[in-house]
């Protein structure tokens, strides 16, 4: 129920333009009990935020962790501020600039007077996002990454060509699928993911971004739904899933980034056949430095 009403407040702001957004906004990730981690469902409505550009480059950002009653005060301080740093950490993996980030504090545990109940308070188990995305001494924000596609798309008969094209290049990753409405990796597609590993292995200076597009929806909708989530980060998830592949295979996190586009890159615009919605429903390559 806490992750709904989160989930609804996200989808709420989402349908306001950026100019009516309010100039601070706070956002609730809220934890398990004596659990500083951030998990998969926590993870995805960070990566919402960041997709729907509530988080602005040159935003300022407060991240606030606390605890709730359980436990001694040195034991909820050192909880919250773990859990504020772990968030930290995963803004700034994804694109939040260091510098943006200008308070990151654990308050610790918040008193309930009267309340002695073992299973302790869950809503004050929880880290604020608070953001700024206003100035009036300084240029509006922009988005932490850009919505025009600006790079040239070709076509690859085979991955090993991709170490030769150049930065800003996109190609479609072919032979790789996914469930309907998941974002789990069919078992086909590891031929492919392989392929694309030992070529990033064997070329340590190529970086790429991974970018998640889907069909079938309307292009106001920041997303598809992914059913293993239940929520509309389809396209991010199957991004970020083949990210986790390469990582697990021991490729460094720093050479790669992932995205998701719902259907705002669309190759058609109005989808009248099943074969027009497959080219839409697709992951891309593109070359973010490739030193050869």
């Amino acid at each position: 129920m806490i992750y709904r009403s989160l989930l609804t407040i996200l989808l709420s702001v989402a349908l306001f333009p950026a100019f009516g957004q309010k100039a601070t906004d706070t956002f609730r990730l809220y934890f398990d009990l004596a659990v500083p981690t951030m998990n998969k469902s926590m993870e995805n409505k960070v990566d919402l935020l960041i997709f729907n550009d509530k988080i602005l480059s040159g935003s300022r950002v407060m991240i606030i962790g606390y605890a709730d009653y359980l436990g001694s005060h040195g034991y909820n301080k050192d909880l919250s501020m773990k859990r504020a740093e772990n968030v930290k950490k995963y803004l700034v993996k994804y694109g939040v600039n260091p510098t943006d980030v200008q308070l990151c504090i654990g308050r610790g545990k918040i008193e309930r007077n009267g309340m002695t109940s073992r299973d302790g308070f869950p809503i004050d188990r929880r880290v604020d996002i608070v953001i700024n995305n206003i100035s009036d001494r300084q240029p509006p924000p922009k988005p932490l990454t850009k919505r025009k596609d600006t790079g040239t798309n070709v076509s690859l008969t085979s991955i090993e060509e991709m170490k030769k094209l150049k930065a800003g290049t996109t190609f479609q990753l072919k032979n790789v699928y996914f469930p309907q409405d998941r974002h789990v990796i069919k078992p086909e597609s590891y031929k492919t993911l392989e392929k694309l590993y030992v070529v990033l292995r064997d070329n340590p200076a190529l970086k790429i971004s991974i970018e998640g597009h889907v069909c079938c929806i309307a292009a106001t909708a920041p997303d598809a739904l992914d059913i293993d989530t239940n929520e509309p980060v389809l396209s991010v998830n199957r991004a970020k899933e083949i990210y986790g592949y390469l990582v697990t295979k021991g490729i460094e996190p720093e050479r790669l980034k992932y995205a998701g586009f719902g259907k705002r890159r669309p190759i058609i615009k109005f989808e009248r056949t099943e074969e027009e919605a497959e080219k839409n429903r697709r992951v891309e390559i593109r070359i973010v430095e490739n030193r050869w």
